[in-house]
């Protein structure tokens, strides 16, 4: 199904039928195809769930960048809208996770509760770099590389080294995006220029956030850091690296299940 925002036709689907709407938000280069390892414990859990192509990937537009975090949150709205979505709860990881806050700090009154998984409200110097680098290699030397190029960042080292044909899978699966690199870069921009350190005092919206012990690229100082500018937030750790709910799901799909349910 199709929504469509300010520039940009936004692909969604719904699957589910329970009482309780959870709408996810992928990070980065990301298609919605990227819960895969979320979707059957989520539906047992009894939630209805509705997942889409970010602008720039998948099967929706892909506009020239930058982006912004703001303009995504509208095709959020946008695909919220379509859904019939009201009184959802939001859940957004990595750069979903910065589209989600601004999606609360302008719709408050339509969520149940926010998880804002391996995020920051802005980014340091270092987490900027290395987002940054990752969108230059890109750009020079293709897609399939820069996958190649990121593993290292968001895989954890016990993952490396206990899963290894697990890693090379998931690295091939990634190599076969079909996202173009620029369309990668304008989303990256959306990632790393987001700053919301000033505003997200205001957000009543009962808030769980989630840190992956080995995250090197979103550190879990740096999520720490979002945290303390909430004022309803709750926080959890789970093992595993940035990628946490891919190499190790259970624990942060569980987390994600847990406080749905503590917020319906």
């Amino acid at each position: 199904m199709m929504a469509h925002g300010a520039g940009a036709d936004l692909y969604y689907e719904v699957s589910g039928a329970g009482p309780r709407t959870l709408v996810l938000i992928n990070g980065v280069g990301d298609p919605l195809e990227g819960w895969a390892n979320q979707t059957a414990g989520f539906l047992a859990a009894g939630l209805r769930l509705v997942s889409f192509d970010n602008r720039g990937v998948g099967r929706s537009s892909q506009p020239p960048g930058p982006y912004t975090s703001a303009q995504m949150a509208a095709d959020l709205h946008a695909v919220v809208t379509a859904a019939g979505c009201d009184d959802f709860h939001l859940c957004g990881v990595s750069m979903g996770g910065v589209i989600a806050q601004e999606y609360a700090l302008a719709h408050p009154g339509r969520l149940r509760s926010l998880i804002l998984a391996n995020t920051f409200a802005a980014a340091d110097p270092f987490t900027r770099a290395a987002f940054e680098s990752w969108a230059e290699v890109a750009q020079a030397a293709g897609m399939p590389m820069m996958m190649r190029a990121q593993a290292p960042w968001i895989f954890s080292p016990a993952f490396y080294a206990e899963h290894p044909d697990r890693v090379a899978e998931l690295i091939a699966e990634a190599g076969q995006s079909t996202q173009p690199a620029a369309a990668f870069a304008a989303q990256t921009a959306a990632l790393v220029d987001h700053d919301a350190r000033d505003r997200l005092g205001t957000l009543a919206t009962p808030t769980l956030v989630i840190a992956a012990a080995d995250d090197i690229i979103i550190r879990p100082a740096l999520s720490r850091r979002l945290l303390e500018t909430l004022p309803a937030a709750a926080w959890s750790v789970v093992p595993g690296g940035h990628a946490a709910f891919w190499e190790n799901p259970g624990p942060w799909n569980q987390a994600v299940i847990d406080f749905v349910q503590a917020h319906s």
